[in-house]
């Protein structure tokens, strides 16, 4: 059938009568815009139905079995062994759900000073405020400066699906201006990211991803860099060691789930602290090392900092080994820091390198 040149006319007419539709249309199109009250209205949203769902599971029966299963870390970064067999079983999905039950740990404070009387009776003077290190140190930090230094660095990374539901949280630490480490398992699943913490102040600050390992499986590099615009004053950065010393003191810092569900502020609780010893390093086959180490972590510290007393990084915290029968058997495993540095160096990352050694470390 052949097109007369009244129908070519036509059917030409049609096509630009649609095209303008279409064109009008999109011009026109609602269009949502997620601004950063609504976006931290959701953060705060998801924390707090976070933190009523882990005080159902503690407020109900004791033999429950969210709670049984709570007790057991089964919820978090966890390992598990066969109770007929010693070695491990294949790696299983390490995603961020803050909840893994442990027995808390006092932070880390700097001694309170004599009181001093004010104009008030019952008025409690202000803590002093201790700066942190602008600078790496090669010697033992006091108390004080070492809780101030890892409190300007260390983050909680909150992690959220593309329709902004809250999935869980880590932690993680800055190596740079404005670039942070955490673990690759904690942010895996999400697509939406933000950290916060009591420094960065009561808004969380948007976070983009710009680089991962390959994979997150138990004993390969699990390792994922994070990116934000712009970071307050007073941020700090922490120097990159290497592996550490047998029986070598060590800080862990993070935001374990089992204890911040104390703090009163579900945004931007206190960093929690544990000071532990390196029990052994392990090397894998892969020449990646574990770090196995007796500072308390729970679910929420992977990404975390493992630090000497210089405050210089020795291992990232990254997961807990446990036997199916006995859950008071946990191992506590971070990756060496050796491994990060090759991670970093490999994707041209600017960061501070330190020796492992730390003067005048404390003997027992």
């Amino acid at each position: 059938m052949r097109l007369t040149q009244r129908g070519f006319l036509i059917a030409v007419a049609i096509l630009v009568v649609l095209n303008l539709f279409v064109y009008l249309w999109w011009m026109n199109r609602p269009m949502v815009l997620l601004a950063p009250a609504q976006i931290n209205r959701e953060i705060v949203a998801g924390l707090q139905t976070e933190s009523q769902r882990l005080q159902l599971i503690l407020d109900g029966s004791c033999e429950s079995p969210e709670l049984q299963s709570f007790r057991r870390g089964e919820i978090g970064p966890l390992v598990r062994q066969e109770q007929s067999s010693p070695t491990s079983v294949p790696p299983q999905a390490l995603g961020q759900r803050p909840g893994a039950a442990s027995t808390p740990t006092p932070t880390a404070t700097a001694n309170t000073p004599t009181p001093v009387v004010t104009a008030n009776p019952g008025q409690v003077p202000p803590a002093p405020v201790v700066t942190a290190p602008t600078e790496p140190s090669a010697a033992v930090l006091a108390q004080d400066k070492l809780v101030a230094l890892l409190d300007a660095a260390t983050v909680r990374v909150l992690v959220f699906d593309a329709k902004m539901k809250f999935l869980g949280h880590g932690s993680g630490f800055f190596i740079d201006t404005n670039v942070l480490v955490t673990n690759r398992h904690v942010i895996e699943a999400g697509k939406i990211f933000a950290i916060t913490s009591t420094l960065l102040g009561t808004e969380p600050l948007p976070a983009k991803l710009v680089a991962v390992t390959k994979d997150s499986d138990i004993t390969n590099p699990d390792f994922a860099l994070l990116k934000v615009e712009q970071v307050p004053a007073g941020v700090r950065q922490l120097a990159i060691a290497t592996e550490p010393q047998v029986l070598q003191t060590v800080v862990a810092a993070g935001y374990p789930g089992s204890d911040i569900r104390g703090d009163t502020n579900v945004v931007t609780p206190n960093t929690v602290f544990s000071q532990g010893e390196v029990s052994v390093l392990q090397r894998q086959a892969n020449n990646l090392v574990l770090v196995l180490h007796t500072a308390k972590m729970s679910t929420g510290s992977s990404g975390g900092p493992l630090v000497n007393r210089c405050g210089n990084v020795v291992g990232v915290n990254t997961f807990i080994g446990a036997r199916e029968d006995q859950f008071t058997d946990r191992s506590l495993y971070a990756l060496s820091a050796t491994s990060l540095r090759g991670f970093l160096d490999q994707h041209r990352q600017t960061y501070t390198k330190m020796s492992s050694v730390c003067t005048s470390e404390l003997k027992n």
